[in-house]
């Protein structure tokens, strides 16, 4: 896990004070050691946290006669079994790093190399022999890539706040600040400036010396076909080699490594079989609340104790937001509404005195259909059928023309999907924003209207697994994980965030992931608790989903710790909102408690302050 970046200059050579501007930026996320390579109009830079090959791993690395460089951030989980291949077809090595793979794989296979990658990764290669940039991003999208192009110049970087370091006017992308109250985040390809751009999960660019861009290309799909021909004993015994093989893969490492673990279902599932695969005691990191409501520390210990893992826990006291806040902000670069990213930090902080690397649990939810929403989603349309009398259903292949709002007619559409996920609503939305800004609310975000047209087909909760997992899994929970835990110089890897594991996935018939229980209720992950009922107790599985988020709604409160200041901000007639916002719809927020819209609000000042 490291930091990179680069520049392409169309009419002057690459200045290197911008390179090391941009790369000393990216310090925390590579602490062990950096490097920067020019040649020319053109120059990368290299920020390294050291985990596989700790001698001869330095970055920029080339090949043998120096004509294709590379910056590369993340990890090849198949390097080996590609070394192998590369090296039966004459090429020569002169470390152990997958670094290097990258690079050979690129000589002999061009760009399409990316499709025999496996695992998280974003990387910049500089072609001598085409006169080129190749850009690329991990399939799921775990490692982030940000980029700017303008008619002058090319660069790209692991962070937003690495491309600022350039001189160049960025302007802000309101309709990008819209999505973000609508989302909580702003999704891919969008930032919150007009200029900087976000690379797509599974999609690569090039960009020729002379200033030609290609369009953004996509070299691996999300396809879900389910498999109806199994029993449930052939799907357990596959989910278990599946999940077991890719845990393993994610282990390879020089340094010493543990987990996170929630308490939750995913992250106890990972420690499960990190301790079957490992001989010593897994280190574990939990992070809680002194608010019972929202702590599961007791979940927590109940691995640790079947699992005898050596175990670290803390206490979160938000007091301390005040100082963190402005961190985070300045890290992520644009304003990034998940509270999960405050305990995200913290865990990362204390795992960080304790090991190098760590697992992760993140995409559980995505792969396995474990959210609340899709419970909701599910309610939603079924909820009038279930209570029609048998004379009405029968009616119901003559109903459609007059009752479209009923299931089985109630449509599962974007707009409705929408429902389910919105953070501030649209009739909010229009309240807050200043009359001159009205026409960007409820503008059509365009990755989702492009990427639902392409699950029609789909059953109903896999067309918002995939809506996940295109969107919220890379620009949210994803991005979150890598930036708090990069402030802290410690890499997290996702082993249920796996291309092999997501095929598995996407293969379970939809009625194997959720259904309605014993009590009548609905419930996800079914298949995933029934292989983990190997190992857990039913009650410790089969609970309602708590998620990890901080009680930002008690701490924004009219009696919360942080009532007072956040009212001297959102009060003070030079608060920068305003220029964008009513100040009388904020302040019926705070009189009214909106909690969650103080919130999103709470974190585009800070942005705003920092930046503008």
């Amino acid at each position: 896990m490291c930091g990179i970046t680069g520049i392409l200059q169309f009419q002057e050579k690459a200045n290197r004070e911008d390179i090391q501007l941009m790369t000393n930026s990216l310090s925390h996320r590579g602490p062990d050691g950096d490097g920067i390579w020019i040649n020319g109009q053109v120059g990368i830079g290299h920020r390294r946290l050291v985990i596989i090959d700790l001698d001869t791993g330095q970055q920029p690395l080339c090949n043998e006669d120096e004509t294709i460089w590379i910056t590369f951030n993340g990890e090849i989980y198949n390097y080996q079994e590609l070394r192998q291949q590369l090296v039966s077809k004459g090429h020569r090595f002169k470390t152990n790093s997958d670094t290097e793979v990258i690079v050979h794989s690129y000589e002999e296979w061009g760009d399409s190399c990316v499709q025999r990658f496996r695992g998280m990764f974003a990387f910049g290669i500089v072609d001598l022999n085409h006169q080129k940039v190749f850009i690329a991003r991990d399939q799921l999208g775990i490692k982030p890539l940000y980029y700017i192009f303008t008619d002058t110049f090319f660069a790209f970087a692991s962070e937003i706040q690495a491309l600022r370091q350039l001189s160049t006017n960025l302007d802000i992308d309101l309709q990008a600040v819209d999505q973000y109250l609508w989302l909580k985040y702003i999704p891919a390809p969008k930032t919150i400036f007009q200029q900087i751009k976000k690379l797509l999960p599974a999609h690569y660019i090039s960009v020729t010396f002379g200033g030609t861009i290609s369009e953004s290309k996509q070299y691996w799909h999300l396809d879900f076909k389910p498999n109806k021909t199994k029993n449930e004993a052939d799907w357990l015994e596959e989910f278990d080699f599946v999940f077991k093989e890719s845990v393993k893969a994610h282990l390879v490492s020089d340094v010493p490594f543990g987990a996170f673990l929630s308490g939750g279902v995913d992250s106890s599932a990972i420690v499960a079989y990190m301790s079957q695969l490992l001989e010593q005691p897994v280190k574990t990191f939990s992070i809680g609340f002194e608010e019972n409501e929202f702590n599961e520390l007791q979940y927590a210990e109940i691995v640790t104790k079947i699992w005898k893992t050596e175990h670290h826990t803390e206490i979160v006291k938000l007091e301390a937001l005040e100082e963190l806040l402005p961190k985070l902000i300045k890290h992520y670069g644009e304003p990034f509404g998940d509270s999960s990213a405050i305990p995200t930090y913290y865990v990362s902080k204390m795992a960080r005195q304790q090991v190098t690397m760590v697992l992760s649990g993140d995409g559980g939810d995505e792969f396995f259909a474990g959210y609340n929403n899709y419970l909701d989603w599910l309610y939603w349309l079924h909820k009038y059928q279930e209570k029609k009398p048998r004379w009405e259903r029968l009616t119901d292949p003559f109903s459609r023309f007059w009752k479209r709002d009923h299931y089985p007619y109630r449509i599962p559409d974007l707009q409705t999907w929408f429902r389910h996920i919105t953070q501030m609503s649209s009739g909010d939305r229009l309240e807050l924003w200043r009359r001159e800004h009205d026409g960007i609310v409820n503008q059509p975000i365009e990755i989702f209207e492009d990427e639902y047209k392409k699950v029609r087909n789909y059953d109903w909760n896999q067309k918002a697994q995939y809506l996940d997992i295109k969107n919220y899994m890379p620009s949210c929970i994803l991005t979150k994980v890598d930036i708090a835990s990069m402030m802290n110089g410690l890499e997290v890897r996702t082993p249920i965030v796996d291309t092999k594991v997501f095929e598995f996935a996407a293969s379970i018939p939809e009625s194997l992931n959720i259904a309605k229980n014993s009590q009548g209720n609905w419930e996800g992950k079914l298949l995933f608790k029934k292989l983990l009922s190997r190992y857990y107790p039913q009650d410790f599985l089969h609970r309602r989903k708590m998620g990890f988020n901080p009680p930002i709604e008690k701490y924004l409160s009219a009696q919360g710790n942080y009532r007072k200041a956040l009212e001297a901000r959102f009060l003070d007639s030079g608060c920068k909102l305003y220029q964008y916002f009513r100040p009388k719809t904020i302040q019926k927020m705070i009189e009214q408690e909106q909690t969650n819209s103080l919130w999103l609000l709470l974190v585009l000042d800070e942005w705003l302050n920092q930046n503008i």
